[in-house]
């Protein structure tokens, strides 16, 4: 009883449930179906409450299952930290199970978890591992395969390395005929118009975009719909088209309001400004300001720092000084909060600083920004 009781407390479930028989009630396995269910419809908040309370009546493997869901909808609320200890868990019981298939799809929501705390090469390392294990066919799940491609393409367009990314996507298209994932298609594509971008293909950018954006329309993800339509209307305005800029705004805009999502309202506005910056820099200056006050209202960091730029550079040629200081408080926050940006700050910053005739300024930044892509 001594050992029963060591392993059953090392796998999480109860010594009886370790004797055969059939795990005791049904219920428990129902409501993790139903949990998985609504994490794969977008709705992780409320899932997490019926993860949490399933601690007893699974079996060994089902006590797994659900600890990797319940990671997984941690990272989707963006409380990627949570998922740790969880993982943690979850991979010494993979491993006391000898479930290698098991083992494999933990180390994927590893994987996403050490993204979205922008460890990108743990990611990578990690993401490269699990398609490994497909193609070796320790796990033979199409679909898996296919999320997985998807999941480190965008990984490595994030980094901005659309050359490495773009035969990943190419591996994850050729899967895709196989089966329907209508999310994971959307986010490949936007992961698509994203590389394209970074390449300078604006019109094969807004092309995948819109693929991306049929599909999130077709499965009513509003809060997606919402952010492609934000990444639209950049590209539109690069490609010299600004009233398709505004409209794609202004119908993000109005989607964000309806369903409450500020974060992503926060984002809209921003880039309302940054469009604004092409042709009325007083206008600009007062959409950025607005649009700054607002991120911080909702907390949205992103659209902080953008704001912080967006500010720093539309004052470098007028008040050098404050100019910095926006500057500085943009690298600051990024550096506590969101260091994947950095290498934005010291790009805009330096091209500031060269459009303001300070050169010898533009080029220490320059360093500045690959230095942020090697840390």
């Amino acid at each position: 009883m001594k050992a029963l009781e060591h392993i059953a407390g090392r796998l999480g479930v109860q010594p009886s449930d370790l004797l055969g028989g059939s795990p005791s009630p049904a219920v428990p396995q129902f409501e993790l179906l139903d949990a998985r269910r609504l994490i794969e419809e977008g709705h992780p908040n409320e899932a997490i409450p019926v993860l949490q309370q399933l601690e007893e009546g699974l079996t060994p493997v089902d006590q797994l299952v659900r600890l990797r869901f319940l990671a997984a909808a941690f990272n989707a609320i963006g409380q990627a930290k949570e998922s740790f200890p969880l993982l943690e868990r979850a991979q010494r019981m993979a491993e006391l199970l000898g479930d290698e298939e098991e083992q494999v799809r933990v180390k994927a929501v590893l994987a996403a978890t050490y993204a979205k705390t922008y460890a990108y090469d743990d990611a990578v390392r990690l993401m490269r591992e699990c398609i490994q294990a497909c193609e070796s066919g320790t796990v033979t799940d199409p679909t898996f395969h296919f999320r997985r491609l998807a999941d480190l393409a965008v990984i490595l367009t994030n980094q901005r390395r659309p050359k490495e990314a773009m035969p990943v996507f190419e591996r994850a298209i050729e899967l895709a005929d196989q089966f329907s994932d209508r999310r994971s298609l959307g986010t490949m594509y936007a992961g698509l118009a994203k590389a394209h971008h970074l390449q300078g293909d604006v019109e094969l950018a807004i092309r995948y975009n819109q693929r991306s954006l049929n599909v999130y329309e077709e499965l009513s993800a509003l809060d997606q719909v919402a952010c492609t339509l934000d990444n639209i209307a950049v590209q539109y305005a690069e490609y010299g088209n600004r009233e398709r800029a505004r409209e794609s705004l202004a119908r993000a805009a109005r989607i964000a309001q309806e369903i409450h999502r500020d974060t992503t309202l926060a984002s809209i506005k921003t880039t309302e400004a940054e469009i604004m910056a092409k042709s009325d820099a007083d206008e600009a200056m007062t959409l950025a300001q607005d649009a700054l006050k607002f991120a911080k209202k909702v907390e949205q960091i992103d659209a902080q720092v953008r704001g912080m730029v967006l500010i720093g550079e539309l004052k470098m040629k007028t008040n050098g000084t404050a100019a910095r200081k926006s500057f500085q408080e943009a690298r600051q926050l990024a550096e506590e909060r969101a260091p994947h940006l950095l290498r934005m700050i010291f790009d805009r910053w330096s091209h500031a600083a060269e459009e303001a005739g300070d050169g010898e300024e533009a080029l220490r930044l320059a360093r500045r920004a690959l230095e942020s892509v090697k840390a």
